[in-house]
């Protein structure tokens, strides 16, 4: 496993936006954060597991949690964002994003 600098983070970052169709928040602080948590994340376990949700270190108990997660669509859809607010939808591009509910059940955390 190579270790993943800011600039691979961001790469994948938009890599996978323009694969999913998926939009990066425009709040790049936001953004910076997160993308230091995901190469922190890739850096001690070998893979992009989202910064906001605590990781077995396992990646078949963690793949649901793998930037995008599982989720991220349909939160996109409901809530305008996704549970980091890393993506979001058109329509909310400009507006202030706060939190939304974890839609991962309690049970699949450690």
């Amino acid at each position: 496993m190579g270790r993943k600098t800011r600039e691979d983070v961001q790469l994948f970052l938009e890599a996978v936006s323009k694969k999913q169709g998926l939009i990066l928040n425009n709040d790049k602080d936001h953004v910076d954060s997160i993308a230091d948590g995901l190469m922190e994340m890739y850096n001690s376990l070998g893979y992009f597991n989202c910064p906001c949700r605590e990781a077995w270190g396992d990646r078949k108990k963690d793949r649901d949690i793998i930037c995008p997660c599982s989720y991220c669509e349909m939160d996109v859809q409901e809530y305008g964002q996704c549970y980091c607010g890393l993506f979001v939808s058109e329509d909310s591009q400009d507006k202030e994003l706060g939190s939304i509910p974890d839609r991962r059940d309690d049970e699949l955390y450690p």
